[in-house]
C-alpha cells in the first residue's frame, strides 16, 4: 500500500511516509514550515505550514512569542464565511436530492399514485375531511428517505475527507477546533447539532454572519469550516 504522504527534503530528494512519520521528521528537524508535502487525499503539493494537520508539530523560531490563550486556530486556518458555506450547502443539497431520487425511483409507480391521492385529499372542500393517516404515511416515506440518505451522504464524506463534494467545490474543510479531522464520530455529531440549526428555524446557520463565523452546529460540535489554501 503506498505511503499517503510525500516531501521534497532539503536535498532535493523525494521522501515518503505516514502522517506520523512526517511528525516525527519534523521533530528531527528534516521537515519545516516551507516544506512542500503532497498529500493522497487532495493530490496536491503545498507547504506543510498548510496543512493543518501538520502545522503544531512544525519546529518554530526561538524568538517567536507564544499564542495567545484565547486563539483557537492556527494562522494558517481562514474560517470560511457565509456566502461560499451557503453555496455549498445548495450544491449538496442538490446531490441529495439526486440521490433520494434514485433511491426511489424502483418504487416510482406507487410513490405517483400516493402522490396523487394525497393531493386529492389536499383539494378537498365543503364538509368534506382530509384523509390525515394517508397525508402522514406520505410525509414519513419521503422524510424518512431523505434523512437516511442525508446521513449516510454527510457522516460518509465528511468522516472520510473532511468535506462534502458541495465544500469541496468551493474549497471548504470541516476541522475540529484543534484543526484535526471529525473523523466519523465527530460527523455524526455535527450531523445531529445540525438539528439545532434547523429546529431554531434557520437561526442556527444564521450565526455563520457573526465574526467567529461558526452556526449553532459547529459550536456545539466543536468544529469549524475553513478555506483549504489554494496552490
Amino acid at each position: 500500500m503506498s505511503s499517503p504522504y510525500k516531501m521534497i527534503a532539503s536535498d532535493g530528494r523525494e521522501y515518503a511516509g505516514s502522517l506520523e512519520e512526517l511528525r516525527e521528521w519534523a521533530q528531527e528537524g528534516r521537515l519545516g514550515p516551507a516544506t512542500f508535502v503532497w498529500c493522497q487525499d487532495d493530490g496536491r503539493w503545498l507547504q506543510a505550514s498548510a496543512r493543518h494537520e501538520l502545522v503544531w508539530d512544525l519546529p518554530r523560531p526561538v524568538a517567536e512569542a507564544e499564542p495567545l490563550l484565547e486563539a483557537t486556530e492556527p494562522a494558517a486556518f481562514v474560517v470560511a464565511g457565509f456566502v461560499p458555506r451557503l453555496l455549498a450547502f445548495v450544491a449538496d443539497w442538490m446531490v441529495i436530492l439526486f440521490l433520494v431520487n434514485l433511491v426511489l425511483l424502483p418504487w416510482r409507480d406507487p410513490l405517483q399514485d400516493l402522490m396523487q391521492q394525497v393531493q386529492a385529499q389536499l383539494e378537498l372542500t365543503g364538509a368534506a375531511e382530509p384523509d390525515l393517516r394517508l397525508i402522514l404515511k406520505f410525509q414519513l416515506i419521503f422524510v424518512s428517505v431523505i434523512t437516511a440518505v442525508s446521513l449516510i451522504y454527510r457522516v460518509g464524506f465528511n468522516g472520510r475527507f473532511g468535506s462534502t463534494p458541495g465544500k469541496r467545490l468551493l474549497g471548504l474543510r470541516i476541522v475540529t477546533f484543534d484543526g484535526e479531522s471529525p473523523g466519523y464520530a465527530g460527523a455524526f455529531r455535527r450531523y445531529c447539532a445540525e438539528l439545532l440549526s434547523i429546529l431554531t428555524f434557520g437561526l442556527g446557520y444564521l450565526m455563520v454572519l457573526a465574526p467567529q463565523h461558526r452556526a449553532l452546529h459547529d459550536l456545539v460540535s466543536g468544529t469549524q469550516v475553513i478555506l483549504t489554501p489554494q496552490e
